[in-house]
């Protein structure tokens, strides 16, 4: 009699649906200091930088700067939260933006060079080896590696499923931590 519906929500929209009772779990980052979370690491995501070849009319240095990239489209995901405060990140103000629902939109608009912007680099691991897309990873754009997370609200009643569902989560995490190169130390659990 369980029915399981999986959405796609982005930015802060994840945590508002978990708050406002309106996810029972999500696969996200999170606030680990938060006491009313608790969770089970899954991995990292490296997030990069990238642009198509040919999107810069200059060389790719390691010096490339957000007022040098404010002249050019920035392609960003559109947060889904409805009421809580917007974030942003990896935003350049002033900027030219286009925003899309979600990573593989994204990833299509900076393929096609229509934008540029910060893509998980799981999704672009190809299209960086063979040079349809090239990385300005540098000293202003980093990129950034986030945890990725189970997470569910630790003072919250768990019905019988929920709970069998996260007991095999907690069985599969470390199969998928081993396969994305995270170590138990390196990933620790509450």
């Amino acid at each position: 009699a369980t029915r399981l519906h999986v959405d796609y929500e982005a930015i802060t929209g994840p945590w508002e649906r978990l708050f406002d009772d309106e996810a029972d779990l999500i696969l996200h980052r999170i606030d680990k200091s938060d006491p009313r979370l608790e969770w089970i690491d899954l991995g990292t995501v490296s997030v990069v930088p990238v642009v198509a070849p040919g999107f810069l009319p200059f060389p790719i240095t390691p010096s490339i700067s957000p007022e040098t990239m404010r002249e050019f489209t920035q392609c960003i995901i559109r947060d889904t939260a409805r009421h809580s405060p917007e974030r942003s990140y990896f935003v350049v103000e002033g900027a030219h933006q286009c925003s899309v629902a979600d990573h593989q939109m994204k990833k299509e608009l900076i393929l096609q060079g229509m934008a540029w912007g910060h893509v998980p680099r799981f999704l672009i691991e190809e299209e960086l080896r063979d040079g349809r897309l090239l990385s300005i990873v540098g000293r202003h754009f980093p990129g950034v590696t986030e945890e990725l997370v189970a997470a569910r609200r630790r003072d919250r009643p768990q019905g019988p499923v929920a709970n069998q569902l996260w007991r095999y989560l907690e069985e599969q995490a470390a199969s998928l931590r081993s396969v994305l190169g995270v170590t138990r130390s390196s990933a620790p659990r509450v």
